[in-house]
């Protein structure tokens, strides 16, 4: 029943890099129903069963909530004495992640 295909879009004319490509993914119907009920039956468990960070897809909640608890933790980091400078941070480029379609 899960069938999904994957079909790129271009964005603009003659795309000479994967950037210039939209993905789209086209689900069977018959998954798209379950999908839609167990989201329904779940809906409202949802905010019991997700963790106080999580902050995506949640009602009430923001995703730009993130950057700003990213950028104060760096704030923090940087600002701190040389006692509490033991901390790091990384920081992912997940466009160059999703470039690495097989």
């Amino acid at each position: 029943m899960n069938n999904t295909s994957i079909i790129l879009v271009p964005k603009k004319d003659a795309p000479d890099d994967l950037k210039g490509f939209r993905p789209i993914s086209l689900c069977n119907v018959i998954y798209k129903i379950v999908a839609k009920c167990l989201v329904n039956h779940l809906r409202p468990f949802l905010h019991d069963l997700s963790a106080p960070t999580q902050s995506a897809f949640i009602p009430g909640r923001m995703i730009t909530d993130n950057a700003l608890i990213a950028i104060e933790c760096l704030h923090a980091i940087q600002s701190g004495n040389k006692k509490t400078r033991n901390f790091c941070a990384y920081k992912l480029d997940l466009s160059k992640a999703y470039d690495r379609v097989e």
